[in-house]
């Protein structure tokens, strides 16, 4: 239906505000406009971009919707309706909507992100292999691109499939060869298939070519822990400590990295059973700023000086960098190259940028800012506060211990909340409370309740177990066990054979 020129004057000035960020007043042109022809699908279309942007998403669909309404064969219009859907995460109706769109066609840069937005809804609900498609599909029109690359190897490693995982991580240091990244992603996949040695010289490489974030640090740490895990010698992780230490020092970190730092030098003080050292970085974990401003250490001086900021000598990193000018301008090298530029009459080259002496800052003048918020994310505390219980518990401060589980209890996380019921019991019994039996009766009838309302909750059944253990019912600990599955229970019931014996 042709617009009257009071509609396209309105509409015009509604997509010119909301190109400048205006949204309230792109929202009010555009229901003038609908006011003056409730037909036009490009008004509807106006205001719910608007109503996009100021986070009105349920307005949104429903002017999209009405666009979709009076302009029904327009791939377009369902690109929106879908769009607003997947951002109020109503992804049945996102994944309908953008089909529709891709059936009926849209234009070229809708549907590149038509098939991108597809490719994420389908990665989050678990459709890995409807995801790649998409996401492929969004390259093939997009061409290379680092985000659809990093989704894509995330997928095979979801897979297990590590040849094509690391296919696209290769593929990702072509595009981006300084940028860890890649190495990043191929080293999670090479972790992931077991292959430790071909890890670690991942790790090496990207320490030749790639700039190091803290990210590479905490990588490193990931590696000696594997270690650990093979050969169980405790030395890796006082490496771990140094390593996190040296991150700090030579990287400048963010407040999240800081924070996350902190974490994991505490949980390898809580293996290492330091249950003081384990509190020192917990604290230090919640007043991140103050702590990094103020110098604090992960690890104590009379312990062994940081590792290298890499593994390679300068001579080697050196000869590394030539090989790639050599490769990049052909049988020049760096010197032959500037020689081979013409000096002008009087033999200078006035063309050269002058570089003046600058201080150079040292990662030790730099500070956090103080006037920067953060809050702890929910994973963070809750992370914190299973750490504290820990120390605590290596301590035998089971007031402490009791303290911090109580915390956990109001965790979002349901189980989370279930290990701090369980462990508020158990520091009763550890202190021989009057009430501790009547506390283990009533978190069994918790446990108890929440198998009821979901069979496969197997945190549930555990701590369940564990807490007949430690009222010695074992009669009933093993009742439960053999409801189980063979690669539940036997562990089960060896912990209960285990308790039964005295611990022997």
């Amino acid at each position: 239906m042709p617009n009257s020129p009071g509609i396209e004057q309105l509409l015009a000035d509604s997509r010119l505000a909301f190109l400048n960020q205006q949204n309230d007043m792109a929202l009010k042109l555009a229901n003038q406009a609908i006011l003056l022809n409730k037909d036009n699908p490009d008004a509807y279309k106006c205001a719910g971009n608007a109503l996009i942007s100021l986070g009105r998403y349920d307005e949104a669909i429903k002017n999209y919707s009405l666009a979709v309404k009076y302009d029904p064969n327009n791939g377009n219009r369902y690109y929106d309706l879908g769009y607003a859907y997947a951002t109020n995460e109503k992804l049945a109706d996102a994944i309908k909507n953008l089909a529709k769109a891709d059936e009926l066609g849209c234009i070229p840069e809708n549907l590149v992100q038509l098939y991108n937005l597809l490719g994420i809804i389908c990665f989050n609900i678990g459709r890995y292999d409807d995801a790649l498609v998409n996401l492929n599909k969004a390259q093939q029109l997009i061409g290379v691109d680092l985000d659809i690359l990093q989704r894509k190897a995330i997928i095979y490693g979801i897979k297990n499939d590590f040849r094509n995982g690391l296919s696209t991580a290769n593929q990702i240091k072509l595009v981006a060869p300084s940028d860890y990244l890649g190495y990043k992603l191929a080293f999670k996949l090479l972790i992931q298939a077991k292959r430790y040695d071909t890890a670690e010289k991942e790790l090496e490489k990207a320490a030749k070519f790639a700039v190091l974030p803290i990210d590479y640090y905490l990588d490193k740490v990931t590696l000696e822990l594997e270690k650990y895990q093979q050969d169980k010698d405790k030395t890796h992780f006082n490496k771990s400590l140094e390593i996190i230490q040296t991150a700090l020092k030579t990287v400048k970190p963010t407040i999240t990295s800081t924070i996350e730092s902190y974490i994991n030098a505490a949980e390898i003080y809580l293996q290492l059973e330091n249950a003081d050292r384990t509190i020192d970085c917990l604290n230090a974990a919640q007043a991140p700023i103050d702590a990094y401003n103020n110098g604090f250490e992960i690890i104590d001086s009379h312990l062994s000086e940081p590792i290298p900021l890499t593994e390679f000598d300068i001579e080697e990193m050196i000869e590394a960098d030539r090989e790639r000018i050599a490769d990049e301008y052909g049988d020049y090298g760096l010197d032959e190259l500037v020689e081979s530029i013409e000096p002008d009459e009087e033999g200078n080259r006035e063309y050269f940028t002058e570089i003046e002496d600058q201080p150079q800052e040292t990662n030790s003048e730099f500070k956090l800012d103080k006037s920067e918020e953060f809050k702890l994310t929910p994973d963070n505390s809750d992370q914190i506060n299973r750490l504290y219980i820990g120390a605590y518990t290596l301590k035998k401060d089971f007031n402490k211990v009791i303290e911090y589980a109580k915390v956990l209890q109001a965790s979002e996380n349901i189980h989370n909340s279930y290990i701090g019921k369980y462990t508020e019991a158990n520091a009763l019994k550890e202190l021989n409370a009057p009430d501790w039996e009547i506390k283990y009766q009533e978190i069994i009838k918790f446990f108890r309740n929440a198998m009821i309302k979901d069979p496969t909750d197997i945190m549930a059944i555990t701590l369940r177990i564990q807490c007949y253990i430690d009222i010695e019912n074992y009669a009933e600990a093993e009742e439960i066990c053999n409801l189980l599955n063979n690669e539940i229970k036997e562990p089960l019931l060896s912990k209960i054979a285990q308790a039964k014996s005295g611990g022997d």
